[in-house]
């Protein structure tokens, strides 16, 4: 069955597909020939005069043309133009004076223009061209003003009543059609854009469900392999064979230096999966939270006789996840004493303008200035680490609100610097 006309006319200047602008313009020309078609009519009857009869039938006609040809050819930007050139900023003026200046519905017609000129064009061309209109009609309100005898008047009050009427409700009529075309795309953009997020959610749900069930399956080979390698080197050892096989006794600290790496790069992305998937954040007691990896971590600094000293300030609250929190400091604490020996390694915190400022310090090999700015990336190592540990601190400290940097020389030591923001009063015991 073939469709009726009224449907072919709507899916041939508002289909769906259309762009919003593109349906706008189309709004503007199909107004624009039925509004000068019955101004002109109005014309002829209440006897404004030839010259807005003619302007009017010129305005029809050069609607109808604009509409034809950005159909056919599809360059809307260039009718867009040549409509407010030439309808807005120059048919106007001259319907203005020869249509009762201001004691007439032209006012409403110069609102009509300026808003079509914002919605049609883009960035600068929009705030240059409705500023431009702007200026021009309101200098020929001035000259109407100064110079009323440049105004052809309505002879009575009620062609004026009339005029200022017809105008109004063609204005209302046509931006109320080009509001109901924007808010029903922004609907229709919103729904669409709900769906995807819905759909990425649940992807980005199943790989983080994948990556934690991988790792979490991971830790308990890699533990049994770990444990047994020492069983045989402690076998080794009650029998005395080190001494006599030197190559076995390497390739078994070898395999179990490569198992624990390994187990670090399976916790390492058990961590990161659990920042994808809103952690519980509470107000939590900063202070306390940083004393307590310092204490912890002080007997393993002393493999290599190195210390912690910290400079801790009192009262410090941060909103966070106390967990992910403590193994940021656990991670750079141990990074600074994977590259210090017989030294100390310095954690300090102080409060500085609404947030805290952490920092970890050590006077050891430092980093090479190739790699320093590549450090935070995952993968990048430069002492035979998983390169997992930095990424995964600035993720930590990013997903809460703050900013990790990096400062080193070779030969003199490392800082890193990171900061979080006070808490602030935020509600506790659930996700953000």
């Amino acid at each position: 069955m073939k469709p009726s006309i009224g449907k072919r006319f709507i899916a041939r200047y508002f289909s769906p597909r259309l762009d919003f602008r593109v349906k706008l313009f189309n709004v503007l020309a199909i107004g624009g020939i039925a509004i000068s078609f019955c101004v002109a009519v109005l014309g002829a009857v209440i006897d404004s005069g030839p010259v807005n009869v003619v302007t009017n039938l010129g305005i029809m006609a050069l609607s109808f043309l604009l509409l034809t040809v950005s159909r056919r050819t599809g360059r809307y930007q260039l009718c867009y133009m040549i409509s407010i050139a030439v309808i807005f900023m120059c048919l106007f003026p001259v319907l203005f004076f020869s249509a009762g200046g201001y004691h007439s519905g032209m006012p409403a017609f110069f609102v009509f223009a300026v808003a079509f000129t914002v919605s049609m064009l883009e960035g600068k061309n929009a705030i240059f061209f409705s500023v431009a209109e702007l200026a021009l009609y309101i200098a020929i309100c001035i000259v109407a003003y100064l110079h009323p005898e440049t105004v052809h008047f309505f002879e009575t009050e009620s062609d004026v009543f009339l005029d200022v009427i017809v105008a109004f409700t063609a204005v209302s009529v046509v931006l109320g059609i080009c509001m109901f075309f924007h808010f029903r795309l922004y609907n229709d953009q919103q729904r669409r854009l709900d769906e995807q997020n819905a759909v990425l959610a649940q992807i980005s749900r199943g790989k983080t469900e994948f990556l934690a069930n991988t790792s979490h399956e991971m830790r308990t080979p890699l533990t049994v392999i770990s444990v047994d390698i020492q069983k045989v080197m402690y076998i080794l050892e009650d029998m005395g064979k080190t001494a006599d096989d030197p190559e076995a006794t390497r390739l078994l600290a070898d395999a179990q230096s490569e198992i624990m790496r390994l187990s670090r790069m399976v916790g390492g992305m058990l961590t990161l999966a659990s920042i994808s998937e809103n952690p519980e954040r509470r107000k939590t007691d900063f202070t306390a939270l940083l004393q307590s990896a310092s204490d912890i971590l002080a007997l393993f600094l002393q493999k290599r006789n190195n210390e912690v000293k910290t400079e801790i300030a009192e009262d410090l609250t941060v909103f966070g996840d106390s967990d992910l929190l403590s193994q940021v400091i656990v991670n750079l604490i141990q990074n600074a004493h994977a590259h210090t020996e017989n030294d100390a390694v310095l954690l300090r915190a102080v409060p500085d303008r609404g947030k805290i400022m952490v920092t970890v310090s050590d006077n050891g090999a430092g980093i090479a200035p190739d790699l320093l700015p590549r450090v935070f990336e995952r993968g990048v190592s430069g002492g035979g680490g998983t390169g997992v540990g930095l990424h995964l601190c600035k993720t930590v400290v990013e997903s809460h609100g703050g900013e990790i940097w990096i400062d080193s020389e070779p030969g003199k030591g490392t800082a890193v610097y990171f900061t979080v923001p006070v808490y602030g009063g935020q509600y506790g015991g659930g996700a953000v």
